[in-house]
């Protein structure tokens, strides 16, 4: 199983370097991890494509915290490991062609996320079976780079 999930704020994230987590709904973070998933795919509507999406990397999953976290209240955290070596960005992903491929996946699969623009639990979906299939044949169509180097150390 992976994880399909809606990154609204990715560049701001990644600038302010914020990695490592996402926060998530506590029962929705218990199914996906029921489904002990191996990757989380992103996503977000890439500007002045209202309704459209792009894929924009791959992470890999894991259990607990592999970067600090600066953890709120009553808040659960979905983690990830930005520097593993399949954690990747999709570097050509911001073409008309890559956007198109992504988008009809998306509401092909996802429609009920897509009409609530990606609201709380409709931007973590659980992806089984032929949907992994799909997006991999997707990406495998798209370049690649490491998701995230760390700054160098002083």
């Amino acid at each position: 199983m992976d994880v399909f999930f809606y990154w609204k704020d990715f560049n701001e994230d990644l600038k302010a370097g914020r990695v490592g987590s996402f926060r998530s709904n506590r029962d929705k973070l218990a199914e996906l991890k029921d489904g002990a998933p191996d990757n989380i795919w992103l996503f977000k509507t890439p500007k002045g494509h209202k309704g459209r999406v792009q894929l924009l990397a791959r992470l890999r999953w894991t259990d607990t915290p592999v970067k600090p976290v600066v953890r709120e209240p009553d808040q659960s955290y979905i983690f990830y490991d930005p520097e593993h070596a399949s954690s990747v960005r999709f570097s050509d992903s911001a073409t008309e062609g890559a956007i198109d491929a992504a988008s009809a996946w998306v509401r092909l699969h996802f429609p009920t996320a897509v009409r609530s623009n990606f609201q709380g639990e409709n931007g973590q979906q659980a992806l089984r079976g032929p949907m992994i299939k799909e997006l991999e044949r997707l990406a495998n169509s798209l370049s690649t780079e490491p998701f995230y180097t760390p700054p160098p150390k002083p």
